[in-house]
């Protein structure tokens, strides 16, 4: 069925009004629970006696529960609906995110810190081969660009939010980090049950289109296909086998493992500038890059759209990236490194959008549940490695010097770049064809 093109356009204004806020606010909840230990941990390490190390082990084994049930949950997903299986993750890392306000001891915030990355697990993937199901491929980057901008929005407006809760937050004799637990736990626990209620799993299932709409979208897009031609058990050998995906896997690893080892480390480089500076002038130094890269992120997603050009839109950043960390490898005056450090980061989440769009152009329906799972399940363990990475090379040096770990960072990117380069002509193809 085709529609006129004033049509098509309200279509696509409602998907854009109806959908993307409310995955964006989502996805902001999601991230609030994903930092909140790093800044609980200001208060949380001291009452439960937690060290450095143990404190690193409990952060990291939240990625191992992520990383082993993250095809299964999008498989499932593809099966029952969006709607159903969304609220089912939101309630559930819910629960356990009020369940951690109530430990004693570092055993059992581990456990609950793996259970919540098998709870969570699914999340992100998820989001993104949902929207896959209401977006045209002439949108669908920028509609990413507004779904992944919650990453950096949630930096902007999550750590000055976070930390007053733990400062203030003294409630009936409960400790401020315990309130963030509780807070932000019943606030993914109400989000889960609003998802259950108003999103809509497929445009079929949408009360705000009429027939012709829904007839248009079922036609332009391939929801029923996904649902449809989705194997019931997960055939990891058709997507190792094919070099394609692990590019992709690979090069979103590696952009994860550079981009998350400046976030975590940020703060910590910036008191290097300035040892006496206060926590909250680095709260409100650090916003400005994060805020700049939610603006760029959007136009560059736009761009590609407009251009239907997606290989280019990563690599460009990549290589923008790349030189903005060795150039801040290079210089001593302190400015200038801030300015360095915020290209690498705007650089960086501009390039997430146009790969996504990369990865649903590129895998077949039937298998796409699979396939975003498993790229970002593997990947997610660069946003673990990087800031480890950058740890040990910082640590190796005689004094603070983050010059080792800003050159490996670097290297990850232009390794990415040659990647996608090489590859470059493979992932222009319109589908993967992987025989049985």
């Amino acid at each position: 069925m085709t529609l006129p093109d004033t049509c098509e356009e309200t279509v696509l204004h409602k998907v854009w009004w109806k959908i993307l806020p409310f995955v964006f606010v989502l996805f902001m909840i999601n991230m609030l629970d994903r930092v909140n230990i790093g800044y609980t941990a200001l208060g949380m390490n001291a009452d439960l006696g937690i060290d450095p190390s143990t404190f690193g082990l409990i952060s990291g084994i939240f990625f191992i529960g992520y990383f082993l049930f993250e095809i299964p949950s999008n498989q499932i997903l593809s099966r029952v609906g969006a709607r159903l299986w969304l609220a089912r993750i939101m309630v559930s890392w819910g629960i356990i995110v009020v369940i951690m306000a109530f430990v004693q001891t570092s055993l059992q915030l581990g456990i609950l810190r793996f259970c919540l990355g098998v709870a969570e697990a699914g999340f992100f993937p998820g989001i993104i081969l949902y929207l896959s199901f209401w977006c045209t491929k002439e949108g669908i980057a920028k509609s990413y660009a507004v779904f992944i901008a919650a990453m950096p929005v949630v930096l902007v407006i999550g750590s000055p939010v976070t930390t007053w809760i733990i400062q203030f937050a003294d409630w009936f004799g409960i400790a401020g980090w315990r309130w963030v637990f509780i807070i932000q736990g019943l606030l993914a626990v109400i989000a889960g049950i609003y998802t259950f209620i108003l999103l809509p799993s497929v445009p079929a299932a949408a009360r705000w289109l009429n027939s012709a709409e829904k007839e248009w979208l079922k036609k332009t897009l391939d929801t029923e296909e996904v649902r449809n031609e989705t194997p019931l058990r997960i055939l990891f050998r058709q997507l190792v086998r094919d070099r394609r995906v692990l590019v992709l896997t690979l090069c979103l690893f590696l952009v994860y493992l550079a981009l998350f080892g400046i976030v975590f480390w940020l703060p910590q480089i910036v008191r290097s500038f300035e040892k006496t500076m206060p926590v909250f002038y680095i709260g409100i130094l650090l916003m400005v890059p994060y805020a700049a890269a939610t603006i760029v992120m959007f136009l560059w997603g736009r761009h590609s759209d407009r251009t239907r050009e997606r290989v280019y839109h990563v690599v460009l950043p990549v290589v923008v990236a790349a030189v903005a960390l060795g150039a801040d490898a290079l210089v001593a005056d302190s400015a200038l490194s801030m300015i360095f450090l915020g290209i690498a980061l705007i650089a960086l989440f501009s390039a997430i959008p146009p790969f996504w769009a990369i990865v649903i152009a590129t895998i077949l329906p039937g298998l796409r549940p699979a396939g975003t799972a498993f790229i970002n399940s593997f990947a997610s363990l660069g946003s673990f490695a990087g800031p480890v990475i950058f740890g040990i090379f910082v640590q190796q040096s005689n004094q603070y010097d983050e010059v080792p770990g800003l050159a490996a960072l670097g290297g990850a990117l232009v390794l990415c770049c040659c990647l996608l380069l090489f590859s470059g002509k493979e992932l222009k193809a319109r589908s993967i064809d992987i025989p049985p």
